[in-house]
C-alpha cells in the first residue's frame, strides 16, 4: 500500500520534476513522523521522506532541533514556538503527590481583599513541586536520577531523585536539574561528592572557572541565586575564605567559602527561544491585560487625560519607571559586592552622592562667601 502512494506521489513530483530539482538547493530535506518507501528517483528529487500523519505540529528540521513550529491553522499558531519535551525525553505528567502542593489563587488581593499586585487573575490551577535546595539531610548519599520533569512554574527542568539510605526507606526529592542530565545519572552532595553535573560541594572545594549554580547566601539556608534556565555562575578568585562569584547579571560578589553550590549549568537553554503565539497563552497562566496610564483618566493615573507628554514614565503612584534607583547606597550588603551588573565599582556606586553632597555644599558656601565680599 505504502508502494502504490508513493507511485502516485511520485508522478505529481515527477511532473514538477524541473521545478523541484532546480529549487532543492535551497529547501532542506523534510524530517517527516513516518518514513517511506526510498527508491532511486526519490532520491534524485531532494524528496527523502513522507508525511503520512496529519498532525497540527510541523517540525522543521533546519531549525534548532528540540523545537516544535506549528502549523498557522489559526492566527494564535502562526508565530507558536514551543517545546518538543518528548524528543528531550522530559516527562509532562502529574508529579508526586507527596512532593507537591496546590496553590490557591488570590487574584492579586491580600488577605484584606484588596488588590496589590495588578495583572493578576484567572487561568489554569497551579500545583507546587517542592524542590529541595539545601541537601543537607542526605550528605554522601548516592541519589539515582528517576526522570527529568517539566515544573510550569519554572523555566528549568527539575530532576526526581531517589534516595537510598542505609536501614531506611527509599526518599525522593526534586531538585534543580543540571543541563545534561539523564535518568539514570548519579549525584551526591557533600565535600566527598564528585567534581560532576548535579552535584553539591561547598566553594572552597569547587575550581576556580567552573561554571554553577543554586548558589548559597549564607551557609546552610539553601540556594538562592542562579536558579533559571540556561544560567550560571562562574567562581573567578578564591581569597581570605571568600570566594569571589561572577553572577549571570555581571555583578561580582564575594560568598564565604563554607557556601554550597550545584556544579553544573541549568537545564532547559531552549527556554529563550518559545514563542507563546497568543494573548490567551498569558492568561492561562494568570496574567491579565495592562491598561495603558495615557488611556486612563487624570483620577487614576497621572499620564492620564486628553493632554500628553511633559512628564516621564511612571507608576500610577508617581514613581518613575525608567533610570530610577531602586538600591540604596548605605545598603549593610554593599561590603560582599566588588562591582555591580554594569561594570560599575560599588565604591563608586557608594560615594557618588556623598561626593555630589559635598560639591553643593561648597558651592553655596563660595556662594555665600562671595556674597559676603560684596557686601
Amino acid at each position: 500500500m505504502l508502494r502504490s502512494m508513493a507511485n502516485s506521489l511520485l508522478g505529481l513530483v515527477t511532473m514538477r520534476g524541473r521545478a523541484i530539482v532546480e529549487n532543492s538547493r535551497a529547501l532542506e530535506p523534510l524530517t517527516l513522523s513516518l518514513d517511506a518507501v526510498q527508491t532511486s528517483n526519490w532520491i534524485s528529487c531532494n524528496v527523502l521522506f513522507l508525511r503520512l500523519k496529519y498532525t497540527y505540529r510541523f517540525k522543521q528540521s533546519k531549525d534548532v532541533p528540540g523545537l516544535v513550529y506549528w502549523k498557522p491553522l489559526t492566527p494564535g499558531q502562526r508565530h507558536k514556538i514551543s517545546i518538543d519535551f518528548d524528543a528531550l525525553g522530559v516527562y509532562t505528567g502529574p508529579p508526586v503527590p507527596s512532593l507537591s502542593l496546590k496553590v490557591p489563587k488570590t487574584g492579586g488581593r491580600d488577605h484584606t481583599g484588596r488588590l496589590r499586585v495588578r495583572g493578576r487573575g484567572g487561568g489554569e490551577d497551579k500545583v507546587l513541586r517542592t524542590v529541595d535546595y539545601r541537601r543537607v539531610d542526605l550528605d554522601n548519599v548516592k541519589g539515582v536520577i528517576q526522570r527529568i520533569e517539566h515544573d510550569p512554574n519554572r523555566t528549568g527542568f527539575l530532576a526526581l531523585t531517589r534516595y537510598d539510605p542505609e536501614g531506611s526507606l527509599p526518599i525522593y526529592r526534586y531538585h534543580v536539574a543540571p543541563h545534561g542530565l539523564k535518568p539514570g545519572s548519579v549525584i551526591m552532595a557533600g565535600p566527598a561528592a564528585p567534581m560532576a553535573p548535579g552535584c553539591v560541594l561547598p566553594l572552597r572545594d569547587i575550581p576556580v572557572g567552573q561554571p554553577v549554580y543554586n548558589l548559597e547566601l549564607s551557609p546552610g539556608n539553601g540556594g538562592k541565586l542562579v536558579r533559571a534556565a540556561h544560567t550560571f555562575a562562574v567562581i573567578v578568585v578564591k581569597q581570605d575564605n571568600k570566594a569571589m562569584v561572577k553572577l549571570p547579571s555581571g555583578e561580582m560578589r564575594a560568598f564565604p567559602e563554607d557556601c554550597r553550590a550545584t556544579v553544573g549549568t541549568v537545564s532547559n537553554h531552549l527556554q529563550r527561544m518559545i514563542n507563546l503565539g497568543k494573548a490567551g497563552a498569558n492568561r492561562a497562566r494568570g496574567r491579565r491585560p495592562k491598561v495603558r496610564g495615557i488611556a486612563m483618566n487624570p483620577v487614576d493615573h497621572p499620564h492620564g487625560g486628553r493632554t500628553n507628554g511633559g512628564r516621564p514614565s511612571c507608576t500610577p503612584w508617581g514613581v518613575y519607571t525608567k533610570g530610577k534607583r531602586t538600591r540604596k547606597r548605605n545598603n549593610p550588603t554593599n561590603q560582599f559586592i566588588l562591582m555591580r551588573k554594569g561594570g560599575q565599582p560599588i565604591s563608586k556606586f557608594v560615594n557618588a552622592k556623598k561626593k555630589a553632597v559635598q560639591e553643593a555644599a561648597m558651592k553655596r558656601k563660595n556662594k555665600q562667601g562671595s556674597a559676603s565680599n560684596k557686601s
